[in-house]
């Protein structure tokens, strides 16, 4: 069912609106017609999919939308990264838009059908095909991210398109494609800044690898942290497109900003400051190890076996993203030993 959308107000508070001749290339796919037979999806087409979405309340006009753990795969479509939903007023803001078209239009069903009303801005936090391939399906939304981010996205879409269908194989739906990519055109720190406001939220921007920076969000109450790229609560962070050293930095930046505040991560449940501490440990530790390893010469594939971190163990994840997150520390740490 068709809903007419709301007229939107003014630009989000203190939020840098303009694009410049440097980014026109955004241009090409954010302004790419919608299509007019694109069906709104139905209650049982989005029960249907490999991942479903649900409305987790937080608190008052906050919800969660979770995700499966570990990486894509066929069996979860893709959603590996959670998406959060906040009333701010008059708006409806949403973080994250999923995978797909195919799932960010389920998205879209689900909060319309729950609340009544469209998403009026959506916020991506980081170029990562997981979160923001669906945002499509959310036009004619407001679009924001950092103009680096932004452009990351028009210049890697194609790529990122590839690589997401080939996770999910058979399963990968028809819509995902490149010339689908709705890359945001309202854009943040252009001017340099790293911080400032955004609608309900106070962001920062941090680095996770050289030259690859995610936003951290907080609620202007202090209540809720969401940090997509950087916790993964319950679980063993996710080293893949990160610099473990940068990752490190942002989370002990983290700490200091989450207080007592809900740490909303890239999977698992809502969390609190104790999980960035055991994500901390687990680095210092990973790192720690990989690196007296190196320095005593060790071969290096029984090397990387023998960092099992037992502390860690209990972390969902271990058995398989530990593996991975060992073999790109030792290519990191071995890279300044040898320097």
């Amino acid at each position: 069912m068709r809903r007419k959308l709301c007229q939107h107000g003014t630009a989000a508070r203190g939020a840098g609106t303009g694009i410049s001749l440097g980014l026109a290339l955004l241009l090409v796919f954010a302004a790419a017609p919608v299509s007019a037979a694109d069906p709104a999806c139905t209650a049982a087409q989005a029960a249907a999919l490999p991942f479903a979405p649900r409305l987790q309340a937080l608190a008052p006009q906050r919800w969660l939308v979770g995700a499966a753990r570990g990486e894509s795969t066929p069996d979860n479509g893709g959603v590996v990264t959670q998406s959060l939903l906040l009333r701010d007023g008059a708006r409806l803001w949403l973080v994250g838009s999923g995978p797909t078209p195919e799932q960010g239009r389920a998205l879209r069903c689900t909060i319309e059908a729950a609340l009544g009303r469209p998403v009026d801005d959506l916020v991506n936090t980081r170029a990562h095909p997981e979160l923001a391939l669906g945002n499509r399906a959310f036009e004619p939304a407001r679009f924001w991210a950092l103009h680096d981010v932004a452009r990351a996205m028009a210049a890697r879409c194609a790529d990122c398109v590839a690589r997401l269908r080939e996770r999910l194989g058979a399963q990968a739906p028809a819509g995902l494609r490149a010339e689908a990519v709705r890359v945001p055109d309202r854009l943040l720190g252009r001017d340099g800044a790293a911080q400032g406001r955004l609608g309900p939220f106070r962001w920062w921007a941090w680095p996770r690898a050289p030259g690859e920076r995610t936003l951290v969000l907080r609620t202007h109450d202090g209540r809720l942290l969401l940090a997509q790229g950087l916790v993964w609560v319950g679980g063993v962070p996710n080293l893949r497109e990160t610099d473990s050293a940068l990752l490190l930095a942002g989370l002990r930046r983290l700490r200091t900003l989450a207080g007592m505040a809900v740490v909303v991560g890239e999977q698992g449940r809502p969390g609190s400051v104790a999980d960035i501490d055991r994500h901390i440990a687990y680095l210092v530790a990973l790192r720690s190890a990989v690196r007296a390893a190196l320095e005593r010469g060790d071969e290096p594939v029984a090397a990387l076996e023998a960092i099992v971190l037992p502390d860690f163990a209990d972390l969902a994840g271990h058995a398989d993203i530990h593996p991975l997150n060992r073999q790109r520390v030792w290519r990191e740490i071995e890279a300044e030993v040898l320097r």
